[in-house]
Formats: structure tokens, C-alpha cells, sequence
């Protein structure tokens, strides 16, 4: 029995995989399991994870091939530890991961799911951020992740208590579903450092992955919404997509945007699913967000943006008022 189960589901990554093995066993946590996946690798990814001795360090192979959700969902065959810790087959761990992150679930006992910031490397050197309280990330899941899932750990009791498990019908994005199928029972915290470096290798990011993946999200988007129970037009859904992914509007206007989130926050007043507080402060950074990514003549989209009480919301960063500052001054 081990307080930790790292699960490391594993596709061709024998590039990757030694540095990733290598960085969860220098963790100065020690008392934890590594659980390697092989989802029928074609490259030599199994034969560099056997060759690591460490008797923490467990292999099994799928007998076909399943994806990330069905592989996570097998691995709960072979956990033992009170929590469980996920990992991608390409990525780096800090040496305090999983020391930190059982810490923080040791102290609140509140929170099942705990995540970090992650660094992406390689072809981007961006900084994942995520809300740190669980109030504020249950809102963001309205739009996307509301921490990274290969910075995640969660409490075992989720999946053998709770029986919460992926669908294992999707090859994409089964994570951002797994947070909005369960947004009622997750707790979700965030460490604010990068416990994790995410590799983001050279053009990895195929056309048709990226519409699939914004296909599915549209749909769990949507399904979000009827669990909520709020009503919706095809125009607000079109609308609530939109403003989820920070895409161009279109023909959409700024009032219409404005108009469904004080429907959220209406609606949220009479049925709550969130802390009204932590809804008007997310609904006011996407507020921002949108209204920033809006291109309007002259200062139009501050204007707007200024006169909505959602301007008020949210508290946006002097170097993020200058920035809309600037881009509008450009627009003339």
C-alpha cells in the first residue's frame, strides 16, 4: 500500500519517457507506486520503461489500443494509494510535486482534486495558470479546464467510493468532460507554481485534432447547460461557445455577450450551482477577455466594456488595462 499512485498512461513517447520516469522517482516524496500504461506503443517505449529496476515502477500493456480515457479508467484496477496522481508520458516533474500537492489534500480535507501550474517547454514557453480556490475553478470549468490534468491529483475515494470514471468513448478532450460531467462533486484547487513542464513539441497540433477537440468541448459545453438546467437559445449557445473558446465574434455583438452572462448570473441567483461571488468575478474576466479580442474602431470595446457592471466584476491588472488601452489607440 502506497499513499500515492502516479499513473502514467504511455503512446510512443520512448523519445520522452526516460526523462519523464526519471523525474517522478527523483521526487523527495518517496512513498508512492508508478503505474506505466502502454497503450500498444509501435516504438520502443516499453522496452526503455522495463529497463528501470525500481520496484515501484509497474508495467502492463493494454491489449489494444484505447486512448487516454480508457487506459485511466483501467489503471484503476491496479492503484493502491489513497491518492492518485496523473502524469503524460512526455512531461517533466518538479522534484516537489507530489510532496506538495499531498501536503495541501493532507491539510484540506475539503478539496478531492488538486492541481498546479504548468511551464510549457520545447515549442511554447507559456505559463499554464489555473484559479486556486475551488469556488473559482468551478466557474471556469463553464468555459475550459479548471487545472491541468497532467499536473492533477485526486482522491482515490472519487473513483472507488464515488465510481467516477472517463468516458471512454472519447479520444479527445476527456478530461474538460470528466470536470463538467462531475462539476457538482469536484473541488478543484490549484498550487500557484509549476510542479509540471508540459512539452509542447513542433507542429503537434494537427488541424483535424483540434476541430475534434473543439467539437467535443461545444458538446460538453452544452450538456453542461442542461445538467444546470438553464434555457438557451441555438443564438446564446452559439453565443457561450464562442466566448469559451475566445474566438472571433463574428456577426455576434458585445450587448448579446453581455446580455447571456447577466442570464448566468440571474438564473444562478434563483437555481445555484456556483458561488454568486466567484460567478461575477469569472464572468467579468471573460468579460474582459472577449472584450479585449474584440476589434472595434477607436475605443469602442472599452467603452462598452467599461459601461457593463461586469467591468466591476473582476479585478484586471493595471498591465492589462494598458493593453487595452494601447490595442485601441491602434485601432484607429
Amino acid at each position: 500500500m502506497f499513499r500515492v499512485s502516479v499513473i502514467l498512461p504511455v503512446y510512443n513517447v520512448g523519445l520522452y519517457i526516460e526523462n519523464t520516469i526519471q523525474s517522478i522517482l527523483q521526487q523527495t516524496f518517496k512513498d508512492f507506486e508508478l503505474i506505466v500504461l502502454d497503450d500498444c506503443s509501435t516504438d520502443d517505449t516499453v522496452k526503455r520503461v522495463l529497463a528501470f529496476t525500481d520496484s515501484r515502477v509497474k508495467v502492463i500493456v493494454n491489449t489494444h489500443n484505447m486512448g487516454r480515457a480508457g487506459t485511466d479508467n483501467i489503471a484503476l484496477e491496479y492503484v493502491s494509494g489513497e491518492y492518485i496522481a496523473k502524469m503524460d508520458g512526455d512531461d517533466i516533474c518538479h522534484p516537489e510535486r507530489l510532496a506538495q500537492q499531498v501536503a495541501y489534500l493532507d491539510k484540506h480535507p475539503e478539496v478531492n482534486v488538486v492541481g498546479s501550474f504548468m511551464q510549457n517547454f520545447g515549442s511554447s514557453n507559456y505559463l499554464n495558470r489555473y484559479p486556486a480556490h475551488p469556488e473559482d475553478a468551478q466557474v471556469l470549468t463553464l468555459f475550459t479546464l479548471p487545472t491541468g490534468n497532467p499536473s492533477a491529483m485526486l482522491r482515490a475515494s472519487l473513483f472507488f467510493e464515488h465510481k467516477m470514471r472517463y468516458d471512454a468513448s472519447l479520444r479527445q478532450t476527456e478530461d474538460y468532460e470528466f470536470c463538467a460531467r462531475y462539476i457538482r462533486q469536484l473541488r478543484i484547487a490549484t498550487i500557484q507554481a509549476p510542479l509540471i513542464k508540459y512539452r509542447v513539441p513542433p507542429h503537434i497540433q494537427k488541424k483535424a485534432v483540434l476541430n475534434e477537440r473543439a467539437n467535443v468541448s461545444d458538446v460538453v459545453r452544452e450538456n453542461l447547460l442542461r445538467r444546470w438546467g438553464i434555457p438557451f437559445t441555438a443564438r446564446e449557445l452559439q453565443i457561450y461557445n464562442k466566448i469559451a473558446m475566445l474566438q472571433p465574434l463574428q456577426d455576434i455583438q458585445l450587448s448579446e455577450v453581455e446580455a447571456w452572462l447577466y442570464k448566468m448570473v440571474s438564473y444562478n441567483e434563483k437555481f445555484p450551482l456556483f458561488n454568486q461571488n466567484a460567478l461575477q468575478r469569472g464572468l467579468g474576466v471573460r468579460w474582459f477577455e472577449v472584450c479585449y479580442g474584440q476589434p472595434l474602431e477607436g475605443f469602442r470595446s472599452m467603452k462598452i466594456y467599461n459601461q457593463s457592471e461586469f467591468s466591476s466584476y473582476a479585478s484586471i491588472s493595471k498591465r492589462q488595462q494598458l493593453k487595452f488601452l494601447l490595442k485601441s489607440l491602434r485601432s484607429f
